[in-house]
Parts: C-alpha cells; structure tokens; sequence
C-alpha cells in the first residue's frame, strides 16, 4: 500500500511538473559551460591587441569612455576587471523592476559595454537584455516570466523534483531484495524491448544521478527562495543562526576633491596581478562602500578576497576571503560553483552537464511510461 501511494505520487508530480523540469534541465546543460562559449562566440568582444609594454589606461577614464558610449539616462552600475593580458574591461548598466512580470518588463534596460583597457576604444556595446545567453539563463531561473513569478514556479518545480528523487528512491529498490533483482536497478539490460528499455533508462540513469542531482535541486532552491537560504545555512552552522556579516559605511560626501577608485584599482592590479577577474559594485547610496569582489581562479566565484573601500577617502573598511569564512556562509560563497559544476573546472563541469542531461531525460522517458500505460486502457475503455 505504501508503495503504491509513493509511486501515485512520483507519477503524478512528474506529469505536472515534467515540462519545466525539462526546461529547468535542458537550460541548465547550457548554463555549465556559458564561460566557455561565451568565449568561443564572443572573442571579437572579450579579446583585445596590444603591444609588449601597453599599461592600462586610468580605470576613472575607461569607466566615462563606457558610459559616454550608452544613452543618457543609463548609469553603469557594475565593472569586470581583468588583470590578466589581451582583454576587454566590461562595463555593466542595468536597471530593474523585480516586481515587473515578464523578463522584459523586469528588465528596464541592461547593457555591457566591452572597452580596450590600453586604448580606451569602445570594442562592442552589448544589449544584454536580448543577448541569447542572458536569455538562455532567465529561461532556466524564471522561464522568461520575472523573478516574482517565474523564479516561484521554477523554484516549486525543482522542489518537486527534489521529492520525485526520493520517490523515485524508493521506487527503484526491488520488492524482492535479491541479486537479481538489484541488478536489474544497476544495469541496462541488453536485447529488451522498446518499453523495458525506456523503463530501464529512466530506472537506472536516475539511481546514478541521485547524489548529485539532489546536490542541483538543493543549490538551486538557495537561490530560488530564502526560506531554502536560511534553512541550508542553519544547517551548515550546526543547528545555529549566526549573525550575519554587516557591511561597513562610507563617510558622508562632504568636500572630497579626488575620488580614490583610481588608486584603489591600482593597488589592487599590483596585488592580485594573477588573479582571473575584479568585480566592482558602484551602489547607489552615498554611504554605501565601494566593494570590490577578486576572483582568483577562472570560472569559479568561491575562492575570492573580498574588500570594502571607503568611497570617498579610499580606506579599506574590511577584507575577508574564502579562507575567513566558515559554516554557512561557506556553503553559500560555495553555492553558484556547486550549482554550475565550476566547482573543480572542467571535469565536475562535465559531471554537471551530464546530470543535467539525465534530469532532462527523467520527463521524457517518465511520460513515455505513462503515456504507454494510459493510452491503450483508454482504447480498450472505449471499445
């Protein structure tokens, strides 16, 4: 009796969330390797000419040159430095409207600018709000829809799924604890028919996904709702709630006749000259710190050293890095490469597109179980 209300449950869940799962998946597949073919598509725009002794221009005169490249009324808000040689500085400028339903709608405007850091020269002035990767990524976060809906119904879907694993758990063990029977679980027996082999694929593929499919859904969720957040960071300090770490101020603007960012750029180019990529935030309030996010190692966001700069005197308000940090705050500096598979680079990269692809095979081959079950009932019914 138990088993047939788990196996109620995992058919019907599958059949009303197989859709997005399998859009959710499929996107996915393409999100682990982005950088990548970011890189392949796009070298006219992330690659620059220079010569043996070029330095970088001033980051204050790279940063007016970007934004004299965009439309009046757009404000960059975010710049990618990269120390390392022969690439383009990107300039983000977007606005949002996280309320706003549909992608377009949420999304006022959002433009990269990509700008030679020897020359000064705009290289390529990006619409990012159409640009197919952008929109290959909202896809999977929110379907397109907006994050106050979209990114609900996705997030409910991966939560369903979550359960569909464990179901599906439960499923896969024998009713009769045998070799035999196990066996069957563990391979994909050869010389079967059509419909025991589509069983077989989804039986077995599934029990290998298991681990770090539930890994995705778990990392997915934190991003998806902070309940999920909390709950995952609790877990992670020991059945604790620590504080979470405050974020220092600036001194009011009053009569500074130098902005330090130049400085405060160079200093940093000097100190992390090996490092992949500087993520600067520029907020909005007059108080708020300038922040700077070194990422160390290419593709991968968790092993960092963090500052926060007084934005007008240019002292440093606090530093902290991935070494600093522990618990859940750990996990979640941890969650984006855990999601993607950038955790280790390309292997657990390839790891995560081929779970991916697995996810995405679940509603397939779920329906096809269905559908082969369902149909020829009803025509018998019907006769």
């Amino acid at each position: 009796m138990l088993r047939k209300t788990f196996f109620w449950l995992h058919k019907w869940i599958g059949l009303i969330t197989g859709l997005i799962v399998f859009i959710v998946s499929v996107t996915g597949c393409i999100n682990v390797f982005s950088d990548e073919l970011k890189e392949f598509f796009y070298q006219d725009r992330l690659y620059v000419k220079n010569g043996t002794n070029d330095r970088f221009l001033s980051f204050t005169q790279l940063r007016d040159e970007a934004q004299h490249a965009l439309k009046p009324g757009i404000k960059i808000s975010r710049a990618e430095i990269y120390p390392g040689k022969n690439r383009s500085w990107v300039f983000r400028a977007s606005a949002t409207n996280k309320k706003a339903f549909g992608y377009w709608k949420q999304y006022k405007y959002y433009y990269r600018v990509y700008i030679n850091p020897y020359s000064g020269k705009v290289v390529y002035v990006e619409n990012t709000k159409n640009e197919c990767f952008q929109l290959i990524l909202n896809l999977h976060m929110n379907l397109l829809l907006g994050d106050s809906i979209g990114t609900m119904i996705t997030g409910i879907a991966v939560a369903c799924f979550f359960v569909l694993l464990l179901t599906g758990l439960i499923l896969w063990f024998p009713r009769k604890w045998t070799k035999r029977g196990f066996k069957k679980g563990l391979l994909l027996q050869p010389g079967v028919g059509k419909k025991r082999f589509n069983y077989d694929l989804h039986n077995v593929l599934g029990f290998y996904a298991l681990i770090p499919a539930m890994l995705i859904c778990i990392t997915g969720l934190v991003f998806a709702f902070s309940w999920a957040d909390q709950s995952v960071q609790y877990l992670a300090n020991g059945a604790e709630t620590i504080k979470k770490r405050s974020i220092p101020k600036s001194t009011p603007n009053i009569n500074y006749p130098a902005k330090p960012t130049d400085r405060i750029v160079d200093s940093l180019l000097k100190t992390h000259y090996a490092a992949d990529l500087f993520s600067i935030r520029f907020r909005e309030k007059e108080t708020d710190p300038l922040d700077v996010q070194v990422r160390l190692a290419k593709n991968r966001t968790h092993l960092f050293e963090w500052y926060y700069f007084d934005r007008n005197t240019g002292k440093m308000l606090m530093h902290y890095n991935d070494r600093n940090v522990i618990g859940g705050e750990k996990f979640r500096s941890m969650n984006y490469d855990l999601h993607t598979g950038a955790f280790a680079g390309i292997p657990s990269k390839t790891l995560a597109f081929i779970i991916s692809l697995i996810c995405a095979s679940m509603p397939i081959t779920g329906f096809i179980m269905w559908y082969n079950k369902a149909i020829p009932k009803k025509r018998k019914d019907h006769k």
